[in-house]
């Protein structure tokens, strides 16, 4: 990763998410290699979002709590996350299926 770059952290939900994630699709689904390719667009996704923070479109909603909470899809998915200059992080909110209703998501940012 360049010097400029940011890195990334996963809040404790986030983690949760994202194994519960894998682990449904590649256990619950029995199909590996759709978890796999999952895992790789989000590595993909999130090492673009490092190098460019600003490029996750700002959340517009009204039950935001937080104006500065940004989101970018993975295949159906939405990862929300927030910058954090001081650190140079990008810290990782959320990684919700887009199916599920987003406002009840959002309220818990």
């Amino acid at each position: 990763m360049a010097s400029n770059a940011y890195d990334y952290v996963l809040t404790k939900t986030a983690e949760n998410d994202i194994d519960s994630t894998f682990a449904y699709i590649s256990k619950v689904l029995k199909n590996k290699d759709a978890a796999s390719l999952l895992a790789d667009e989000f590595e993909k996704k999130i090492d673009d979002i490092c190098k460019h923070p600003l490029t996750g479109r700002l959340v517009e909603n009204d039950f935001l709590k937080r104006e500065e909470v940004r989101h970018f899809v993975v295949k159906n998915y939405i990862v929300y996350y927030l910058i954090n200059d001081i650190e140079k992080e990008i810290v990782v909110l959320r990684f919700v299926y887009s199916g599920r209703n987003q406002d009840k998501i959002i309220k818990e940012l």
